[in-house]
């Protein structure tokens, strides 16, 4: 299954370990595919600003908006797909987001 990443989530107030922590679950224990999801002419601001940050390592592609299917790490919910709404990921709320995307892909 894919996880889709928002890519402005990634943005500031999100912090970049639990960003990292969070995909990484995903990936390594969830199994999931994590693609990040942002319009054509940001792809290449995206891919520097979290290559620089050690950000990119667990992000397999990126792709255009609502192009792949599966569930969705977003700000808002798009298309009523089944979605992990979050305003940021930082350490206090890492491990909230973890449990609720295990509970979706149950």
């Amino acid at each position: 299954m894919n996880l889709l990443v928002h890519a402005p989530l990634s943005e500031p107030p999100t912090e970049a370990l639990p960003f990292r922590y969070v995909l990484s679950s995903c990936k390594v224990d969830c199994g999931m595919e994590v693609l990040l999801e942002c319009e054509e002419g940001t792809k290449d601001l995206y891919w520097d600003f979290l290559k620089r940050r050690g950000m990119f390592d667990f992000i397999s592609d990126i792709v255009n908006p609502l192009e792949e299917k599966g569930l969705r790490l977003d700000t808002k919910v798009r298309n009523q797909q089944r979605t992990v709404v979050t305003k940021y990921i930082r350490i206090e709320n890492q491990v909230i987001i973890l449990d609720l995307v295990r509970e979706k892909i149950l």
